[in-house]
């Protein structure tokens, strides 16, 4: 087994508290959805949306809208129906970047040093003797 450098450690560290701050996140979020979404007035409020959105499906509106299905907030059908598919999708995508921005920061860090040959001066293709 290879030897752990610091910076893989650290890369390693870096990845666990951000896997943590986003399912925590994600759960608060869920919660919030739940709490707030699930009200009489937040049920009240999507049911006049949906009753302005009939009303500008005609044209009357400053725009054609159509009326969402669902009778319950976005969110909350989003955060309650879907919570496993959100947290999925979460943690790939976020590990996709993380690891992409990782492998990045760490050729930077740990990668041989670029050296630029400056012994020839003449642009590539033609000889420094001019010919």
């Amino acid at each position: 087994m290879p030897k752990l450098s610091t910076t893989d450690v650290v890369i390693g560290v870096l990845y666990v508290a951000l896997l943590c701050v986003l399912v925590s996140l994600l759960f608060v979020a869920r919660q919030q959805a739940l709490t707030i979404d699930s009200s009489a007035a937040s049920q009240e409020n999507w049911q006049d949306w949906r009753a302005e959105a009939q009303r500008q499906q005609d044209g009357t509106g400053p725009v054609i809208r159509r009326v969402p299905k669902s009778s319950e907030p976005p969110s909350l059908v989003l955060l309650r129906d879907h919570f496993a598919t959100s947290l999925a999708i979460v943690l790939v995508l976020s590990s996709a970047l993380f690891f992409t921005i990782a492998i990045m920061v760490r050729g930077v860090l740990v990668g041989p040093s670029f050296q630029p040959d400056l012994s020839d001066a003449s642009p590539p293709g033609r000889s420094a003797t001019g010919s």
